[in-house]
């Protein structure tokens, strides 16, 4: 299967140009729309939300993966391989923390170009296809890459990133943190949040941090919206509530 991580949109003719491009090169390779509004032109945020949703993929699955503000740039294209799944993008962090949570783990340049590839739109002129040729077991134009040379600013990132990575459709709040535990209190925006299960645990209208479906820490409103509530968007700081934090 070929899965879809981008931050294109459904608006425009950006998600289906490169979508028609892995289903006319792979025609009989299923192909799944895991999601087109990841944090829009932030690598960083995007990186921690695409190493959970790696829960979803099989060995053999191939990731096409475009967040890619500095397209066209000398910033290289990549194919990262973790535990038999092939991630296809641009070097630019993207692939950060899926590397170091990976146990067998390479990365190879892409050094295959078509005739003419546009300057601006790389994820439909040299990724789709890219991803296309690994899904059919087609050659391409590829070299080893040691993994000291990805990109340097990735490097630094911590592994967990205490902020918010991702706002949904309901105004949930996606962290950069794995779960924590229950009884762990956090602080956003000097508001003290307090663990649950789920959503009937608590009262309408109640926020409170629990373990979502893919082991991420997320904050979220019973029947309301905590990105309205808490007034956080991507990149807010959360922090664990310490004992004397009291004074919030």
């Amino acid at each position: 299967m070929i899965f879809i991580f981008s931050d294109f949109g459904i608006n425009g003719p950006y998600s289906g140009s490169m979508r028609s491009v892995v289903m006319r090169m792979a025609p009989k390779v299923p192909v799944c729309d895991l999601m087109v509004d990841a944090p829009d032109r932030n690598p960083k945020a995007a990186s921690y939300l695409l190493a959970a949703l790696c829960c979803e993929f099989k060995p053999g699955d191939v990731v096409l993966a475009v967040v890619d503000p500095g397209v066209g740039s000398a910033r290289k294209g990549v194919v990262v391989q973790s535990d038999g799944v092939s991630f296809v993008g641009p070097d630019n962090g993207l692939f950060e923390i899926i590397m170091r949570r990976g146990k067998d783990v390479s990365m190879r340049t892409i050094d295959w170009m078509p005739d003419d590839p546009s300057a601006s739109f790389h994820g439909r002129d040299i990724f789709a296809p890219v991803a296309a040729m690994i899904a059919t077991n087609t050659s391409f134009g590829t070299r080893p890459m040691a993994a000291k040379d990805r990109n340097i600013t990735a490097q630094g990132w911590p592994d967990e990133l205490a902020e918010v990575i991702y706002v949904d459709a309901y105004g949930n709040l996606m962290t950069g943190l794995l779960a924590q535990k229950m009884s762990d209190q956090l602080v956003l925006n000097n508001q003290v949040i307090s663990g649950a299960r789920t959503f009937s645990d608590v009262n309408l209208g109640e926020g409170f941090h629990y373990r979502n479906s893919i082991g991420l820490c997320e904050i979220a409103v019973n029947c309301g919206r905590a990105d309205l509530q808490f007034d956080a968007v991507i990149g807010t700081a959360v922090a664990k509530h310490r004992l004397d934090d009291n004074n919030l």
